[in-house]
């Protein structure tokens, strides 16, 4: 198959097209210039003369005939299509349910869908310096119920923690908001990652972008969720852990000098991630 038209179609929640100024991969190329050498025409909304159609559904704060309206679109379209849920299946269980294995790729694939992971821009780790960072550990999220309770037996264990947050965490340890989630994290020695559901493998960009800022990372996830490509450069939180830190650090900071100076840390790259895309559509183009 030659050139391949692929016409994104809009989700109220994320688009595509802001990443096309983003670097690719290490080489610098951007991710415009990378599927235009693949031959690859994205437009969005455009879907008259496309080849395939690319959804992106996410019924999250939409109800009633609004709701419905979204998953009848998503079940009629009969023309080739490729869909991407990057939502847990907790937040978009219809849009799960309603989607085919042959086409969709997931954040929370279970053992149903392919796996997407949601992509990053490469960045040195600066961990020649980490002996300078804050002897803390900084937590970036949301106050969910299992997250303040985690949070609550750190802080009773003595644990310097610094919690960052739009909404307020009903702890000590809050520090209000941050705009530059990198550049925070970059601050410290040590960090919490903990996903939003640890459930069907859901894997989101958190844990890559807290090895990309050089934290040693202590990891809640889906017990089930296997990342081969990651092994050694992060901890699972375990509170033994936690408390002999200092101990662990020295071999994880191998790791992730491992992942971020060798093609480990693909699978995150932009290149990556429309290559996915790409080879799906084709597939679906046939």
């Amino acid at each position: 198959m030659g050139s391949l038209h692929i016409a994104e179609m809009p989700s109220p929640t994320w688009s595509l097209g802001a990443t096309f100024g983003l670097k690719a991969d290490r080489s610098g190329i951007s991710v415009a210039d990378y599927l235009k050498g693949c031959d690859v025409t994205w437009q969005p909304a455009n879907p008259g003369s496309a080849d395939v159609r690319l959804y992106k559904p996410a019924t999250l704060g939409r109800g009633g005939v609004g709701c419905l309206k979204a998953i009848l679109a998503f079940v009629r379209q009969r023309r080739p299509s490729v869909v991407l849920l990057g939502e847990p299946r907790e937040v978009t269980p219809y849009d799960y349910f309603l989607a085919s294995p042959r086409n969709t790729l997931a954040v929370a694939p279970g053992d149903t869908f392919g796996r997407l992971y949601f992509a990053s821009e490469w960045t040195d780790p600066r961990l020649e310096d980490w002996h300078k960072r804050e002897d803390r550990v900084c937590w970036i999220g949301r106050p969910l119920p299992a997250r303040i309770t985690l949070a609550t037996r750190l802080e009773e264990a003595g644990i310097a923690l610094d919690i960052f947050s739009r909404t307020p965490w009903p702890l000590a340890s809050w520090r209000g908001y941050v705009e530059d989630e990198q550049a925070t994290a970059a601050r410290y020695k040590f960090r919490v990652v903990a996903e939003n559901y640890a459930t069907h493998a859901y894997h989101s960009e958190k844990l890559f972008n807290a090895i990309r800022s050089g934290n040693v990372a202590f990891y809640v996830s889906d017990p089930a969720l296997k990342i081969p490509h990651l092994n050694g450069a992060y901890l699972p939180l375990d509170m033994a852990l936690v408390r002999d830190r200092h101990s662990h650090a020295g071999s994880v900071l191998k790791g992730i000098e491992r992942v971020m100076f060798t093609s480990a840390w693909e699978p995150y790259s932009f290149r990556a991630f429309y290559d996915r895309i790409i080879a799906l559509a084709k597939e679906q183009a046939r």
